[in-house]
């Protein structure tokens, strides 16, 4: 016999395909948001971004990691976002091989112009919801961004003085 609680539990299959739904969603809202700027970053690059803007400088690797690419790949697309004017790059006193990347304002700024554009879309489609699942929607997505290891938002986007 079954107990309460795993009748009730939603298999894990239909919660991926209900979060491979939703993904391509957001997938689509983040392509739109970033279309506008299309020629200046990358989706990778963007998401670069928004890894150094939600948890400071960064080392290479620790770059690399977070946006789920090789070293080498960082270091090239790094290179590009530093000739972009988007990100600095120094190296640490006394070991050249250690090497720190940072948003500029320039970088920030970009974030956050796609960041509010995405807002808004989102903001639309929320609307759609009732606000008794609005608040449902907002502890699942909670737990999720937090086993996901993901910062919050509001963490990073307000308060920054570069």
């Amino acid at each position: 016999m079954q107990s309460k609680s795993s009748q009730s539990a939603q298999p894990v299959e239909s919660v991926v395909d209900a979060v491979l739904s939703a993904s391509r969603v957001l997938v689509a809202v983040a392509a739109r948001s970033l279309s506008d700027f299309a020629e200046e970053v990358t989706l990778t690059q963007y998401r670069t971004l928004v890894v150094l803007a939600s948890r400071g400088p960064q080392n290479l690797a620790g770059l690399a990691a977070s946006v789920g690419v090789t070293p080498a790949t960082a270091t090239r697309m790094c290179d590009r976002l530093v000739k972009k004017e988007l990100i600095t790059r120094s190296a640490e006193l006394g070991d050249r091989r250690h090497v720190h990347l940072a948003l500029t304002k320039k970088g920030l700024a970009l974030v956050s112009k796609v960041t509010k554009r995405r807002r808004q879309e989102i903001e639309s489609i929320v609307e759609a919801i009732s606000p008794q699942e609005q608040v449902i929607l907002v502890q699942a997505l909670s737990r999720f961004t937090d086993a996901a290891g993901e910062v919050p938002e509001q963490d990073w986007s307000t308060g920054w003085d570069l």
